[in-house]
């Protein structure tokens, strides 16, 4: 079947615009047909459909979303296969923006939403846990800010293709290879040993201590990681220069133990710990962030919602420098903006940057992109409007550019924005209730 927009998925999921495309699958807003709910739909791209692995992944992780129902899990919604056979997955459709997202252009969050975001996260867990699912790859780029029906900020958790269920083999894949990504991999993990739920406390560990330092515990490739892991001790988050408190530190730290027996016995026990060592109301807003240098003249970063997060998280690069202080608020914006996802392609000179957008307006995107490019420079943007799914390739300058570990976050302000896209736009930001 094609994977166009516009297509009609298992004759009752219309293909409306694409949000992400990763190695092997692509994720889309469709509309059901008959109920009219918007949702994201996730199916393999043509060239894996038929391909062992990938089928079982996402066979996989409906399995595992449906067993594991839980506010803090991304529901599932349906399945099925197409009438060429390709297996899909139905999801919630969500308004917020990736932990990944949050973090390139934040680079490092307060100690109160780290211990809001871990207790939630542990909660996921904990009810994942007990019936018998691991995750295998908790990291920011599979954590999910979002906002429920009453405008609440709450934390979802996803991607679960690599999870391993009950029912399953213990092994890690048919053919023995490693799943996950090496920097959030707990030793036991890395070695291909046995693991359990402390393997995904060891991962969430490792994304709290990044979201607190900005920079992950040990970097660098499979190799590098696993002998940095093995023989190098944990860095306390008080000699990075974090002004956290003693118990916050002492509970991020021991999650991060080498030994298994020596973390937290359970997800519970790791819940309990963070709600002793931090404020029990909720911080301020993750999702209002009105801070860093300006995607458009004299205006602040947008706070900026995504629909949902991408399949695949985008190419890895090398944290870059100590992190800078956490910034300062900022002042009203320019243009409304409003939560947007699409894979954006940026052409800059002879390169060509596969990325995606966080946020849109009539001035410009927010993209983040696996590469850096200097300030003001020229480059061309094409992407997928909004409601219409029409691809627009246009001029845009790099008003800001900000690295990250991961990937970097840039603010692109459109050259010239023709008039029917800049009605498309005005008219989906004013839906969205941009600000």
């Amino acid at each position: 079947m094609s994977l166009d927009v516009g297509a009609t998925v298992d004759r009752r999921y219309l293909l409306k615009r694409e949000i992400a495309r990763g190695g092997a699958g692509a994720v889309f807003e469709a509309e059901h047909l008959y109920t009219k709910r918007s949702v994201a739909l996730k199916l393999l791209v043509p060239e894996h459909r038929t391909a062992a692995e990938p089928r079982a992944r996402l066979l996989r992780e409906a399995l595992a979303l449906s067993a594991a129902r839980h506010p803090g899990v991304v529901a599932a919604l349906d399945a099925g296969e197409t009438e060429d056979g390709t297996p899909y997955l139905v999801l919630e459709l969500l308004e917020g923006r990736s932990l990944e997202g949050i973090l390139a252009v934040r680079r490092r969050i307060g100690a109160a939403e780290v211990a809001w975001l871990g207790v939630a996260l542990c909660d996921a867990l904990g009810a994942a846990h007990r019936l018998g699912i691991i995750h295998r790859d908790i990291k920011p780029s599979n954590v999910f800010v979002a906002r429920d029906d009453q405008g609440r900020e709450v934390v979802k958790l996803f991607d679960f293709g690599v999870a391993r269920v009950a029912s399953e083999n213990k092994k890690l894949t048919q053919d023995g290879a490693l799943l996950g990504t090496p920097e959030y991999m707990a030793p036991e993990q890395l070695l291909a040993r046995e693991i359990d739920g402390r393997t995904d406390l060891y991962a969430l560990g490792v994304t709290l201590y990044e979201c607190l330092a900005g920079v992950v515990p040990f970097e660098g490739s499979f190799g590098e990681v696993l002998l940095k892991v093995s023989t190098e001790p944990l860095t306390p988050l008080r000699q990075k220069g974090v002004d956290v408190a003693p118990e916050l530190a002492a509970a991020v730290e021991r999650a991060l133990s080498r030994e298994a027996d020596a973390r937290f016995p359970d997800a519970q026990a790791f819940l309990h710990a963070l709600r002793k060592a931090a404020p029990a109301t909720p911080p301020g807003s993750l999702l209002g962030i009105r801070q860093g240098p300006p995607p458009v003249p004299a205006r602040p970063v947008p706070g900026g919602e995504a629909l949902v997060r991408a399949a695949t998280s985008l190419t890895n690069s090398r944290p870059l420098g100590v992190p800078p202080p956490l910034p300062q608020p900022a002042t009203r914006r320019r243009f409304p903006r409003a939560p947007y996802v699409t894979p954006v392609r940026i052409y800059h000179g002879e390169t060509v940057l596969e990325g995606r957008s966080e946020d849109l307006s009539v001035g410009g995107l927010l993209v983040l992109a696996p590469q850096a490019f200097e300030q003001a420079e020229l480059v061309k943007v094409r992407f997928a409007l909004p409601t219409t799914g029409q691809v627009i390739e246009i001029g845009a300058t790099a008003r800001w550019v900000k690295a990250a570990r991961v990937t970097g976050a840039v603010g692109l302000q459109f050259s010239s924005l023709p008039a029917d896209a800049h009605d498309v736009i005005e008219r989906y930001v004013t839906m969205m209730g941009g600000e």
